[in-house]
């Protein structure tokens, strides 16, 4: 059963509530006199600068930040929703790991001995491992998303952008609330958090907690005994520690940790060739004419992964103009999964994988404010540890290949960006990086044959090492009405890596020229523009493909190009009533690319790059409504994007048609703010879609993809107790 309860009482209940909302008894006083977060001008604060806090209207670069009310009004809830209402972000996945796009620079490189392009910080921290990157936020006070180029404000390269994951810290009030919620699919979530100050008044603490599970999206049909395909069963806990030190320092020692254990994501045959045409097995297959349902022959498909990370932060402010900031950090993350990789009836593909990685990294950033210059300058130093037990069982033959693999990285870099004041309407900004990365990379390949005899392999034991000066520069010009315009030329770059699947195995760094003109412009009181042009010229692309079933060709494209449109409006049609309209347009193409096809090369130039829809689109509006016991608050998204490709080939099968999401939710919060109740429904038109596909079980049972979650709904309790 896919249902908790009746569907047809919850989604009655849900549009009833909202429909006669309207005609309860509105409250006495005038809505004039309240404060509202959806005016238009609102101060949105950021710290993604590294200048402290500072206004995102007055920072010239491509920011997208979302405070604490947006992600639970809007039931943000980790990364992947991010991508509703943020132009240019985009993902696509390889079971759990999870692969970021900015405005088409992204890579689907998420195996051992490769990086992120884009890539997210947790309070600072550096995150390395894309298999975790989908972790539930918990206790999160705002997530900023940058575009483009960093890395003369950041400790870690960052070539296509960053995102910035920034916990709630705890005040010298005490505070303290508790949240159920209930949905469809026995969806069941609890979070609780509690802060304020110890025994010692300059010792502050805080500490949160939240399980999350649900019942599979995916119902399994034939013999297996699965219970299902794209269940949750999560845990996560956070706790934050800070000591203050008069008025000079602060100590913080954050930890967190996240387990999961559910059974796979759901990759289901298409019975189609990368050409379109039928595959070898195709009349063998069953393929479930339901959308959401799979017939698979493995009967315990398996995930876990567990994430541990501890960071301690010292802030010092050495004079009025210096600061000192030190962030160290250590991260461990352990994931395993057992997989039906052709996710069919037939017994084709089984794919086991052990991971272990931890990492320690050290950032020590000096900064200076004064009247005319600002100065970040900083030191960066990590050191990883990853191990990879990886096997790719080929059923049918009755094959074994199975790579032990071992990759450690130590990186470091000097860094430094400085904003010029010229006159009050004219600032200047330089900045420069200089960076160094090796990777100790061993591999044993080993096949072997349903007898256990080894019938091929190789050895791999190599060292690379690679350097690059990452410069930036920028002008922004300040109206007297505070409207900005800016310009930004900065160049990006990515360490190369090693591919776990070949002999020849080191492939090249890539590097971005990024140039972008942009203004923020708050036209009146009521009504905000942010628009920005950009170009990226990239080269030496890192590209991969499968081959054929455990074999992964990775290579370096010769040169690709980006540009494109981003707009954010914000509009305050009245004081109650707000909406947001943000577009893309996006022409992202490889310009000179042979791709492997097989044994084959073929001429790609001119190709869409991977995850990159040219038009892209969402909307998002609120409507508050003042009762005699509280308010009643409105909330409706809807996202719109257009056709995206899997693969550089674009093929029609590896790709996504158009489509649209319709969410919605209706939220009562108390006159005292100690309580409020939440109904909500994501994919209210339970649109199919997929966000990847997987080439290598083409060679069977065809191109394979995923399974986007269906109609999903539910009822949300929150009680603030202190």
């Amino acid at each position: 059963m896919r249902l908790i309860g009746s569907s047809g009482i919850v989604l009655s209940a849900f549009w009833l509530f909202a429909l006669l909302s309207p005609m309860l008894p509105a409250q006495t006083a005038t809505s004039e006199n309240r404060e509202r977060p959806s005016q238009a001008d609102e101060v949105i604060v950021i710290t993604g600068t590294k200048e402290g806090a500072v206004n995102l209207q007055e920072v010239p670069e491509s920011i997208s930040a979302f405070d604490e009310d947006k992600l639970q009004g809007f039931r943000i809830t980790n990364i992947e929703d991010l991508r509703i209402q943020t132009p240019g972000l985009n993902l696509t996945r390889n079971g759990q790991s999870t692969r970021l796009y900015m405005r088409g620079v992204g890579t689907n490189l998420d195996f051992i001995g490769s990086d992120p392009s884009v890539t997210v910080h947790q309070d600072g921290v550096y995150q390395s491992r894309t298999a975790v990157v989908l972790d539930n936020f918990l206790d999160v006070e705002r997530v900023e998303v940058l575009r483009g180029p960093q890395g003369t404000l950041y400790g870690r390269n960052s070539i296509g952008g960053t995102i910035n994951v920034i916990s709630r810290l705890p005040e010298a009030d005490a505070e303290a609330g508790a949240d159920s919620e209930l949905g469809n699919y026995a969806h069941r979530s609890f979070t609780a958090f509690a802060s304020g100050p110890t025994t010692n008044e300059n010792l502050l603490g805080r500490i949160a907690f939240n399980k999350t599970d649900h019942d599979p999206y995916i119902d399994v049909t034939g013999d297996s005994s699965a219970d299902g395909l794209a269940d949750e069963d999560s845990l996560g806990a956070k706790g934050t520690l800070r000591y203050l030190i008069k008025d000079q320092a602060e100590f913080i020692l954050r930890a967190d940790y996240s387990k999961t254990d559910r059974s796979t994501a759901a990759y289901k045959p298409t019975g189609l060739d990368t050409a379109g045409n039928p595959a070898p097995l195709a009349d063998l297959l069953d393929l479930p004419s339901d959308p959401f349902a799979m017939n698979i022959s493995y009967d315990d498909p398996l995930l876990e992964t567990t994430n541990f990370g501890a960071s301690a932060e010292i802030r010092w402010q050495l004079s009025p103009a210096f600061s000192l900031v030190s962030l160290t950090g250590y991260r461990d993350t352990e994931f395993t999964t057992l997989e039906d990789t052709d996710g069919s009836n037939l017994d084709i593909l089984l794919t086991e994988i052990d991971e272990r990685q931890d990492q320690f990294s050290e950032e020590l950033r000096l900064n200076y404010g004064g009247e005319s210059l600002r100065l970040v300058a900083g030191l960066f130093y990590l050191d990883e540890n990853h191990t990879a037990d990886t096997t790719v069982n080929l059923l049918g033959p009755g094959l074994r290949n199975n790579f032990s693999v071992t990759s450690d990285t130590s990186a470091w870099a000097v860094f430094g960006r400085s904003t010029i004041v010229l006159n009050d309407a004219l600032h200047a900004t330089l900045g420069i990086r200089y960076s160094e990365e090796e990777k100790d990379f061993h591999n044993i390949y080993t096949s072997s044959n349903a007898e256990g005899e080894r019938v091929n392999g190789f050895v791999v034991d190599q060292k690379e090492s690679w350097n690059s000066w990452s410069p930036t520069a920028g002008i922004d010009y300040r109206f007297d009405n505070g409207r900005m315009m800016y310009f930004t030329v900065s160049r990006g770059f990515k360490s190369g890596g090693f591919n776990l699947t070949s002999v020849d195995a080191v492939f090249d760094p890539e590097y971005v020229w990024s140039y972008e003109l942009g203004a923020k412009l708050d036209l009146t009181e009521q009504f905000r523009t942010n628009a920005v042009l950009f170009y990226y010229d990239y080269t030496d692309l890192q590209v991969s493909d499968f081959t054929r079933p455990g074999v992964l060709s990775i290579s370096n494209a010769a040169s690709a190009m980006s540009r494109g449109i981003e707009i954010e409006n914000r509009w305050a049609l009245t004081l109650d009533w707000s909406l947001e309209v943000n577009y893309a347009y996006l022409d992202a193409t490889y310009d000179e690319y042979s791709a492997p096809a097989g044994d084959v090369s073929l001429d790609v130039s001119g190709h869409t790059l991977n995850a990159a829809p040219e038009h892209k689109l969402s909307l998002a509006t609120e409507y508050f409504q003042d009762l005699d016991t509280g308010t009643l608050t409105y909330r409706m998204t809807y996202f719109w994007q257009d056709k995206q490709y899997f693969t550089a080939f674009n093929s029609d099968v590896s790709s996504q048609e158009s489509y649209g999401l319709l969410s919605a939710s209706v939220n009562f919060e108390s006159a005292d703010d100690q309580w409020e109740v939440m109904l909500w429904g994501e994919n209210l038109t339970n649109r199919e879609y997929s966000t990847s596909s997987r080439e290598f079980p083409a060679t069977s049972v065809g191109v394979t993809k995923d399974i986007a979650p269906p109609r999903t709904f539910g009822i949300k309790l929150f009680y603030h107790f202190l």
